[in-house]
């Protein structure tokens, strides 16, 4: 399993951009898995449904099972690190992307939006491989624009799996 994180600042993009490689990366025939940071405070569950009274109740983690999808409430779980997580519920893909974690170790692609940003969030020694926007502090890692997404992906595919016919 490789890791992507996509950081930057609020409203620069970051989502918009993982919208566009998740269904690159799946083109070329690899299992994606995304997860997301969030610094606000959200309620997910709903008020008055059965799994919401479960963890009224004092259940620190409640599992939603359908046909089509399951949700996972835990505020358990949230207390383990991003590695233990990745691998307990994305065993088996061979990418996640992850929106945020910026302090994280995993590489990171920075979006800028160099009208508002006078320095980028991360450098190298950040982990830090690529830049999707203008830079206007030249760093050592490529530029990319949002119109380059099959560019874009040929270079994460590259750094995080190397050559693709021995993959």
């Amino acid at each position: 399993m490789r890791i992507l994180l996509v950081v930057g600042r609020k409203k620069r993009g970051k989502t918009s951009l993982v919208e566009k490689i998740v269904p690159e990366f799946i083109k070329r025939g690899y299992k994606v898995g995304t997860i997301k940071y969030t610094t606000m405070d959200h309620d997910f569950d709903t008020p008055g449904k059965d799994s919401f009274k479960h963890t009224q109740a004092g259940a620190e983690t409640t599992l939603v099972l359908s046909p089509q999808r399951l949700a996972l409430f835990s505020s358990d779980l949230r207390k383990k690190n991003p590695d233990e997580l990745f691998e307990l519920f994305f065993k088996g893909y061979d990418l996640i992307i992850g929106e945020g974690f910026k302090n994280s170790p995993y590489p990171k692609i920075e979006i800028l939006d160099s009208s508002r940003d006078r320095e980028p969030l991360c450098g190298e020694k950040d982990n830090l491989i690529g830049v999707v926007g203008q830079v206007v502090k030249k760093l050592k890692v490529p530029e990319f624009n949002l119109n380059q997404i099959v560019k874009l992906t040929d270079y994460i595919e590259e750094r995080l799996f190397g050559d693709r016919e021995t993959r």
